[in-house]
């Protein structure tokens, strides 16, 4: 690490997103989090992690240099549009339906681009449906909203992170056999990722990759990976 680097200027923006980042008495916590932190302290940096809806974070990350965003999907269309740092928490995506609802024969994941679905505004999965040709997708910058839509019959389905669903039906009271796994999005199934904001100092964003590669070889980042019940 050279002088230059540690001494960089830096913004963190993520977004609330239980288990892997969100906000607790003002302290900023989740497995991802602390991954962040982590790097964080063995590159000699500090930042204030600012949370924000996904899509401000995102165009925050996309227009402002020494902007380090996560926990982000690494899909073929943001390749080129950001400087990536590493992978930092696994994950995975799926459409959610009550389980009380009629069962629907779907062979892929373009069978269900007919049905209303909810999803996060400006996330990945937003941009996957889009592709796949769904026509109905209501938008919102809450997914608590969305469970609540579906729970009253106003969604067929949502498209959510397997990781949230169930931290987000214990703060909403809503028993988890009322909701069941109907299909993954596989393009989203796989690895959460840090990244910096393609114009940065290119030695900033070497730094940042050795020291994520550093506290992954000395155990750290498995570490936090067993405290959330994670296996990467």
């Amino acid at each position: 690490m050279t002088l230059s680097a540690a001494a960089e200027q830096i913004s963190v923006v993520t977004e609330h997103l239980p288990p892997y980042s969100y906000l607790e008495e003002g302290e900023a916590r989740g497995l991802s989090t602390e991954v962040v932190q982590a790097v964080l302290e063995e590159t000699g940096h500090t930042s204030d992690i600012q949370f924000m809806p996904w899509a401000r974070a995102y165009q925050t990350a996309l227009t402002k240099p020494n902007t380090l965003v996560y926990s982000i999907a690494r899909t073929p269309k943001r390749e080129d549009l950001f400087a990536w740092i590493g992978t930092i928490a696994p994950f995975g995506a799926a459409l959610y339906q009550r389980a009380d609802a009629p069962p629907m024969e779907l062979n892929s994941l373009s069978d269900a681009r007919f049905l209303y679905v909810g999803v996060y505004r400006g996330d990945a999965k937003e941009a996957t449906l889009i592709e796949h040709g769904f026509e109905n997708l209501q938008t919102t910058d809450d997914d608590r909203l969305n469970l609540r839509k579906l729970m009253l019959g106003r969604l067929d389905m949502i498209a959510i992170d397997d990781s949230v669903i169930g931290p987000l039906l214990k703060e909403e009271g809503i028993d988890p056999k009322r909701l069941k796994k109907v299909m993954p999005i596989k393009e989203l199934s796989g690895q959460l990722y840090m990244a910096f904001n393609k114009a940065s100092d290119p030695e900033l964003v070497k730094t940042f990759k050795e020291g994520l590669e550093t506290i992954k070889e000395n155990g750290l980042f498995d570490q936090i990976l067993m405290r959330y019940l994670l296996v990467n």
